[in-house]
């Protein structure tokens, strides 16, 4: 990948999105079948984050030790974050107990268009937003809506 190093950064963030983007929709398939089960939601969120937490402890260990400690309030925004997506997953685990996946999934593809609500209103100053950018994020949504609400 020679070249432009932006156009190199650019397209390994884009690989990266792209594998978090199918490692999210394999986790939800698996939680659902778990919970389809009988596992209880919480129970099945909490062994995911420990077993992603052990995962990612063992991969980047030695990596750590180098890094520096967070700087300021950065660990207080990782507990923050941290928090959050427990309540997300944990949240979701629960709805896929109570309806199906065809329909919990649609309502978690909104999550784009909220991202950008809050780049427009938090991260004025350090994100960027085109129109282009948010009638994409809008039809991407309607696209997923129309879909969960066909099924």
């Amino acid at each position: 990948m020679a070249g432009n190093p932006d156009t190199r950064r650019i397209t390994i963030g884009l690989v990266f999105t792209v594998l978090a983007m199918l490692s999210f929709v394999t986790v939800g398939l698996l939680a659902n079948h778990l919970v389809d089960r009988g596992n209880p939601p919480v129970v099945v969120a909490s062994y995911e984050a420990l077993f992603g937490l052990a995962l990612t402890l063992g991969i980047r260990l030695r990596g750590l030790r180098s890094v520096r400690s967070p700087v300021g309030s950065g660990l207080g925004w990782m507990l923050g974050a941290g928090v959050l997506f427990a309540l997300a997953t944990g949240s979701f685990y629960t709805a896929l107990a109570r309806i199906d996946y065809s329909v919990a999934a649609p309502v978690t593809g909104a999550v784009p268009l909220v991202s950008y609500v809050f780049v427009l209103l938090l991260l004025r100053g350090y994100e960027r937003l085109t129109l282009r950018v948010v009638l994409g994020a809008t039809l991407v949504v309607a696209g997923v809506v129309i879909i969960g609400v066909a099924n």
